[in-house]
């Protein structure tokens, strides 16, 4: 049952990228992953579930949760290192159906995504995490502010990157300067 599971979701992927969510029916993704539409929908009941499903199961923070819980050291400039690479990994990993998603919002055809409870979770270790390199006097901006820096950062050096694919062989040295910049900006002086 779980091997179906996760078959369906592997097409579903396949064709979300390609088509986008609107053009991609149920009934490709069913003949895609070699079962019956009905099955499709005992699985996720909706197409809108199916899509929901797909891309947090492509673009999730459990590597960074796992972190936070297990390998964070408080050193401040060495774990947001670290979580930074892990986030532009997941990015890179899945590019195309990040570029189908906005592609899909641009045309006004792809559904509300939701945070999912797993992903809430991540969130509130990293909020945990920024308190409290806060209380230990590590970093002087309010952890909630700290956060949405340090991320929206992050993601415009990869949008940058999807839409100028050129010059790459400085983008490692951006990418560092940039995150030492946004580190810095954020660590009590």
């Amino acid at each position: 049952m779980k091997d179906t599971h996760q078959h369906i979701i592997t097409a579903a992927k396949e064709l979300f990228e390609k088509k986008g969510f609107a053009a991609a029916t149920t009934k490709e993704i069913a003949m895609n992953a070699d079962v019956s539409e009905v099955t499709l929908f005992r699985h996720f009941n909706t197409k809108r579930n199916l899509f929901e499903e797909t891309v947090h199961g492509c673009i999730h923070p459990y590597v960074i949760d796992e972190y936070l819980k297990n390998g964070a050291t408080y050193d401040l400039e060495h774990d947001l290192t670290h979580i930074a690479h892990n986030i532009m990994e997941t990015y890179k990993q899945n590019m195309p159906m990040l570029k189908m998603i906005m592609r899909d919002k641009i045309r006004g055809s792809a559904p509300e995504l939701h945070v999912q409870k797993n992903e809430r979770c991540a969130e509130n270790n990293l909020l945990a995490y920024f308190t409290t390199m806060k209380k230990m006097g590590k970093i002087n901006a309010e952890p909630k502010m700290a956060i949405k820096f340090f991320v929206t950062n992050i993601t415009g050096y990869f949008m940058r990157e999807i839409f100028l694919q050129h010059h790459k062989e400085k983008d490692g040295e951006y990418f560092a300067w940039m995150l030492k910049t946004v580190i810095s900006s954020i660590k009590a002086k």
